[in-house]
């Protein structure tokens, strides 16, 4: 049993490293010691998919089926071998039967609903999300493809249900907050819209779908002129969070033009300090980068605070902008970027020589 174990886990090792030919043969050497192992028999055929070599894949799968009628997994992996080759129908009847042995299986229901979502046949979609749900009623992924099925049917309502259960059970998803803002969008509710786009934004300010939404609200509101002074500082503060700054001071100035309230100019100059810290990282980037090259060319190590005031002293006017530990970071991220090759060891910064290879380390480890 133990030398099975090490079989195992030493194919495994293979298989993980996609070395696939031979992680099947030390599963094999242990399927002689365990023949009815229906985990391995899956490993095994699993492997064999991944060579795409499908027939004998489910050659495996269809043992484990021998053993075990009812075992989903098998059920949803010969599927899945069946969709590789094309034969979606045959893949179809396959999830459908695993599912109906565990109607909340993850992995079938997203090969199943990614199927029915590529021919768009969104009712099936609903049909069998529904009966997950019913199962499995936390799962926010799944409310979440509910949540798109209605909304592709232009079923909006049930959509936005859908999607406040997603954020009932997660209130982080950058998606479930994008998604629903895109159904208000639709419903022209563009206020709900933003703050949906700005809740998502929040989470994740680089999300792309999320920002490039909250521009097309931007350029509605341009278009059809808007004086909607509330309207536009919620839009303002949008790009504030996306760190879109050049954009929210656009939105705001338009805001105030329209009504100088406290807030929207409170916002005004928070968006004005955020955007001369945005323009001053480039110049902390290059005092940094200088900063490496001169220590590192009169020295084979330097402390981390040294390099730190170094840079606050030869520019006085990032001490006011970035703290420390904000001057810290941006030194990693200017060692990652420009290929210097420093390692850190605790508080202190070590400068090598260029390898002779030219396979990277990555010294920051």
């Amino acid at each position: 049993m133990a030398k099975g174990k090490e079989l195992i886990d030493k194919g495994s090792n293979y298989f993980d490293k996609g070395k696939y030919n031979e992680a099947i043969n030390l599963y094999k050497r242990a399927l002689d010691l365990e023949p009815n192992d229906v985990d391995l028999l899956i490993k095994i055929g699993l492997s064999y998919r991944h060579l795409e070599e499908y027939d004998r894949a489910i050659d495996y799968y269809d043992r484990v089926l021998e053993i075990e009628p009812d075992n989903k997994t098998a059920l949803n992996n010969i599927g899945y071998t069946k969709e590789c080759q094309g034969q979606i129908e045959e893949a179809i009847d396959l999830y459908k039967k695993s599912l109906e042995i565990d109607p909340s299986y993850d992995v079938p229901l997203v090969n199943l609903t990614n199927i029915y979502f590529e021919r768009e046949e969104y009712t099936d979609v609903i049909k069998v999300l529904k009966k997950a749900l019913n199962i499995d009623h936390l799962n926010t992924a799944n409310w979440i493809d509910l949540g798109r099925a209605h909304r592709f049917l232009e079923e909006y309502d049930e959509a936005i249900v859908a999607y406040k259960k997603a954020l009932k059970l997660d209130k982080y998803s950058k998606i479930a907050w994008n998604n629903i803002g895109w159904v208000y969008y639709c419903k022209k509710l563009y206020a709900e819209a933003v703050d949906a786009y700005t809740k998502s934004l929040s989470i994740d300010w680089l999300y792309d779908l999320s920002f490039s939404n909250l521009i097309k609200v931007y350029k509605k509101m341009i278009k059809n002129n808007s004086q909607d002074a509330i309207m536009w500082k919620n839009i303002a503060n949008g790009f504030y969070v996306a760190k879109a700054y050049k954009r929210a001071l656009d939105a705001c100035n338009r805001s105030l033009e329209l009504n100088q309230s406290n807030e929207a100019l409170k916002l005004y100059e928070k968006i004005e300090k955020a955007k001369s810290k945005f323009d001053m990282v480039p110049i902390l980037l290059k005092k940094i980068e200088d900063a490496l090259e001169l220590f590192s060319s009169i020295s084979t190590s330097a402390l981390l605070r040294d390099i730190i005031e170094y840079v606050k002293h030869k520019s006085p006017e990032l001490s006011s902008e970035f703290n420390n530990n904000e001057i810290k970071f941006k030194i990693f991220e200017t060692i990652r970027e420009k290929g210097f090759y420093i390692k850190l060891e605790k508080n202190k910064l070590i400068f090598y020589e260029k390898p002779e290879s030219e396979s990277r380390i990555d010294y920051m480890k």
